[in-house]
């Protein structure tokens, strides 16, 4: 019986093991974002000519900071530039999709 036992033993151990095997594939995308071109925005911004407005009492033009909703807002063409602009308290600047701006440019 012994024996039995050790050959049943010996041949469990001699058989390859099956082994399952998984495959991940991991796919990174990374988007570039060019930068725009401010010289273009600024050349396009000063033919346009739209007169400043004044700036709510309290608030002050800073990049991050959302501008008011009294302040017009004025579109881009495509092939200028992403954003839509301002002109506050004398400064142009350029405002993200939830009015943040991103850019004084004068």
């Amino acid at each position: 019986m012994k024996r039995i036992i050790l050959a049943v033993a010996a041949i469990a151990l001699a058989a390859p093991a099956a082994v399952a095997q998984t495959t991940t594939t991991t796919t990174t995308t990374v988007e570039t974002t060019k930068e725009p071109d401010y010289d273009t925005i600024r050349t396009y911004v000063t033919k346009e000519k739209h007169e400043s407005v004044a700036a709510p009492d309290g608030y002050t033009v800073t990049v991050g900071t959302a501008l008011p909703e009294p302040v017009p807002l004025y579109r881009l063409p495509d092939n200028v530039g992403p954003y839509e602009y301002a002109v506050v308290d004398g400064h142009t600047v350029l405002v993200d999709d939830n009015r943040n701006i991103v850019k004084i440019i004068d």
